[in-house]
């Protein structure tokens, strides 16, 4: 499997830096770790103590996803990057729930770094990732 990113993309979002890392061998079931869900909670406090759901957006680290949101055609009121979504979660009262470990390390990495982190279960993916623009036959949802 190869990982492509279209050059487009810097083109557009000069300064841009995008890091992909494979993990091998983890097992990734059963509950979550006590160790993760401490960090995930110590987060979350740390998150309602310092900022407001009012003044999210001017944030330059969420600014600077609204701004490119903005730049491909999509309305940042209306999409929310990730990490926007997770701080407003927490924000409104509500705390991460466990999906798995995996999940739960890379939202821990999105709270305290107030950056979008996702992932995908490389076994499943059929054929190379390429990152582009979505077309206008792309679906919506």
């Amino acid at each position: 499997m190869q990982f492509t990113i279209d050059n487009l993309i810097f083109e557009k979002f000069l300064g841009l830096h995008i890091g992909v890392a494979v993990a091998k061998g983890v097992k990734n079931t059963g509950g979550p770790l006590a160790e993760v869900e401490g960090k995930l909670r110590g987060e979350e406090e740390r998150i309602r103590a310092n900022y407001q759901a009012e003044t999210l957006p001017q944030d330059p680290k969420i600014g600077v996803w609204r701004k490119a949101y903005t730049a491909f055609g999509a309305k940042p009121k209306e999409h929310k990057s990730s990490v926007e979504n997770l701080y407003r979660l927490v924000l409104g009262g509500g705390s991460l729930r466990h999906i798995n470990n995996l999940v739960d390390v890379y939202n821990f990495v999105s709270l305290k770094h107030m950056l979008p982190v996702g992932g995908e279960d490389i076994d499943a993916v059929q054929g190379d990732v390429a990152l582009t623009f979505a077309g206008a036959n792309e679906p919506r949802d």
